[in-house]
């Protein structure tokens, strides 16, 4: 019982460092807008994972548009 709990809450702790350490090496212009962004794919993607309703279409075409946002901030930098 103890590991259902244990797993992600390893998984988050790792998240955690990795996004510290890319945060030092990093533009602050550049990293907030790929953190929050990609908050929000890995949150819907984990739901449709879990089984939820993560709205049809207009959130699929939502995350897609992200990701190209996502895309052009990485290009341009």
């Amino acid at each position: 019982m103890v590991v259902l709990y244990l797993v992600p809450f390893l998984l988050n702790q790792a998240g955690s460092l990795l996004f510290y350490l890319t945060l030092a090496s990093t533009d602050l212009s550049l990293a907030v807008p790929l953190c929050n962004s990609l908050a929000l794919i890995v949150t819907l993607v984990t739901g449709k994972i879990l089984g939820e309703d993560i709205g049809g279409k207009r959130a699929v075409a939502g995350m897609l548009l992200t990701m190209l946002g996502i895309s052009l901030c990485v290009a341009g930098a």
